[in-house]
């Protein structure tokens, strides 16, 4: 039996716009490009927290989602979302965003 790709993994898109985002010490908000419903994101050189959602978001030190220095996430996201980052921690950070089309 041959398998498919196509037909047996779900596809997350093709690469779109790449975003760096600072997570310092106040929250930074960032619109997601127009017609965008998936993102693939990447937490480099300390945790991070962060919101996302419709319009500008806040993210929380505490409180928000968090995501590990080093760990990987996707998400799928509704059209015009906001996503917003903040540091974990004492430590700036940043959140390498790839938007999926």
């Amino acid at each position: 039996m041959s398998l498919s790709y196509t037909q047996n993994v779900e596809i997350l898109g093709k690469p779109g716009v790449a975003r760096q985002l600072t997570a310092g010490a106040t929250s930074a908000n960032t619109a997601l490009s127009a017609g965008v419903f998936r993102i693939s994101m990447r937490a480099v050189g300390a945790d991070v927290r962060f919101a996302i959602g419709q319009g500008s978001q806040t993210a929380n030190a505490t409180t928000s989602h968090f995501i590990a220095d080093g760990e990987r996430l996707a998400f799928a996201v509704t059209r015009g979302a906001n996503i917003a980052v903040i540091r974990d921690a004492a430590t700036d950070g940043v959140l390498e965003l790839t938007e999926l089309g």
